[in-house]
């Protein structure tokens, strides 16, 4: 499958989710507030390359008709650091009288990240928040990678990679892969942020490399940079 015949097939998915959120609100308090945005790639490196493909935030949402947002780009290229295809990125939500919802997805194909360090067919990350009279949820599910290769470690297929699952690249830095960061408090609010990719590039201030262990004798390590793909965010509040 292609690039483009996988946005089409993500951007449906996508909004039959919505769909299907929209169609069960019905009567009694829900939270208030919904917000949501999502960006498929992002890049800024040390030595001033920079670059962040279109960004689809949540306008504000009032009554039953929510709302919506949507970005694409063709490709974003950061010369050694980031070359990727189809970036697309949606957002909505919508408030009812017995629940809230939102919703935010982005995806990026031919993803080569570091010449070649990280590759991958597709990323894809989708979060999903809402909020009912049994309290306020937020999950990531939908979210995947589609033969994603790191440092030479081949997943094959469409993976679904552990939150939080860190990797290092000595010499680079390190990867979060499915980087989830949860906010509220699960009782009146929720929301939650995933980076699929989140390359964290370090640079050593002080001390020495061992060239025969790579060990850092003295010195701290700090992050300089950082290049992320696949990012959306979606919350539900008071």
């Amino acid at each position: 499958m292609n690039g483009n015949s996988m946005h089409w097939v993500n951007r449906l998915a996508v909004l039959g989710l919505v769909v299907g959120l929209v169609a069960g609100l019905a009567a009694a308090g829900s939270a208030q507030s919904v917000g949501g945005q999502a960006y498929s790639t992002y890049v800024n490196t040390p030595l001033g390359s920079s670059g962040q493909s279109p960004l689809a935030v949540l306008p504000a949402v009032s009554g039953t008709d929510g709302a919506e947002a949507d970005a694409e780009g063709s490709a974003l290229n950061v010369a050694g650091a980031l070359s990727s295809d189809f970036l697309n990125s949606i957002t909505s939500g919508q408030i009812g009288a017995a629940e809230a919802g939102a919703q935010s997805t982005s995806s990026a194909a031919s993803v080569n990240i570091l010449n070649g360090l990280i590759t991958a067919d597709e990323v894809v990350a989708n979060v999903t928040s809402s909020a009912d009279q049994t309290g306020a949820f937020s999950n990531a599910d939908g979210s995947t990678f589609t033969n994603l290769t790191v440092a030479g470690q081949s997943l094959s297929g469409d993976q679904v990679v552990a939150p939080n699952t860190n990797i290092s690249l000595p010499g680079v830095g390190y990867a979060v892969l499915n980087e989830q960061i949860p906010s509220g408090d699960g009782v009146t609010s929720s929301g939650l942020s995933v980076n699929m990719i989140h390359v964290y590039l370090q640079s050593l201030v002080g001390g020495i490399v061992n060239p025969l262990t790579g060990q850092i004798l003295g010195g701290t390590l700090q992050t300089t940079g950082e290049i992320i793909v696949g990012s959306a965010t979606s919350s539900v509040g008071p």
